[in-house]
């Protein structure tokens, strides 16, 4: 009987670990892709485009990735009216 239960249960066992194992490597994998060097986007009152480039951020959360001319935060880009999302930097 309980070689049985032993033949049934460790296969299943395997397979759920391999399952695991891959799940979390790929969650790793896309993290590491998205904790690149973004560039920084200044926002411009009044300016032309309202969004303009500005400074290189690392998107470590640490520190608000500020613009070195102005220390002015600094935003993703995603058109060129919108830049809604602050950035972040690992150095102040």
């Amino acid at each position: 009987m309980k070689t049985k239960i032993f033949n049934f249960v460790a296969p299943m066992a395997f397979v759920a670990l391999g399952l695991v194992g891959a799940f979390s490597t790929n969650a790793m994998e896309k993290k590491a892709a998205e904790s690149g060097i973004v560039l920084g986007y200044r926002k411009v009152v009044g300016g032309t485009p309202p969004c303009q480039p500005a400074d290189f951020c690392d998107e470590v959360p640490t520190h608000i990735c500020r613009a070195s001319s102005d220390s002015s935060p600094l935003y993703r880009y995603i058109s060129d009216t919108q830049c809604p999302q602050m950035l972040f930097r690992s150095t102040p």
